[in-house]
């Protein structure tokens, strides 16, 4: 697998408990697909450690993509982003890797259904159809704990003002009284509320039994097997 040198370009404390790494690579050969994730790979201490991550930008801005790190006590890479990670580290990437892709070719419509952190992927497949501007009807079904771990709430608001092809539901399964919004997980009502066509495809990607629920959900709806696409997070 080739790897390629990159340096921390940018971090952002994006939500209380999610920091955004933005990676500069200056190969022109590495790649990736709507959807696709890395390996992320540094130096601690003087041991290599190595972990994956789904890129959250589209492939359409070429030297750079980023990152969105959930914090964890348990994960070195995780911990070393949130701790000690700093503009001008060099770190280490893998091309683009995963089925979990979206192109224009597959369908004209899409679902992207996901849960806490696991929207990074969806992001990127969102980002996508904004920035080259695609007419594939998005529907974007997001679910959070807590509406602030909604990550890039205004931009994903915006794009669905802006464009009539995106759409975008946010839920908050633990409201709390500043957010007004949708509440509750995501449930064959939400779903049944989307009104897309049959050659739909559904992209899911969040915590492993959030993930065989709503899969449960859609084949309950009718949504064939064939037409649902989906990625876990163990």
């Amino acid at each position: 697998m080739h790897i390629f040198d990159a340096q921390i370009a940018a971090i952002v404390a994006a939500t209380p408990s999610i920091r955004v790494v933005r990676l500069a690579i200056a190969d022109p050969a590495f790649r990736f697909l709507p959807g696709q994730w890395v390996d992320l790979g540094v130096d601690i201490d003087g041991t290599a450690h190595t972990a994956g991550y789904s890129i959250t930008t589209s492939p359409l801005h070429p030297g750079t993509i980023e990152l969105a790190v959930k914090a964890s006590a348990r994960h070195p890479v995780a911990r070393w982003v949130h701790e000690r990670a700093t503009v001008g580290d060099r770190v280490r990437v893998s091309q683009g890797q995963g089925p979990f892709v979206y192109l224009p070719e597959m369908s004209d419509n899409a679902v992207l259904i996901g849960g806490g952190v696991g929207v990074t992927p969806l992001l990127s497949i969102f980002r996508h159809v904004r920035d080259a501007g695609l007419p594939t009807g998005v529907h974007l079904v997001y679910s959070v704990s807590d509406s602030s771990e909604i990550l890039f709430r205004d931009e994903l608001e915006s794009a669905a003002r802006s464009h009539d092809n995106l759409h975008v539901s946010i839920t908050v399964t633990q409201p709390d009284p500043r957010w007004h919004g949708l509440t509750g997980r995501i449930d064959p009502v939400k779903l049944h509320a989307l009104d897309v066509p049959d050659d739909t495809l559904y992209y899911l990607c969040g915590p492993k039994g959030m993930v065989e629920d709503i899969s449960t959900l859609l084949h309950d709806l009718g949504v064939p097997m064939s037409r649902i696409i989906f990625e876990k997070w163990w």
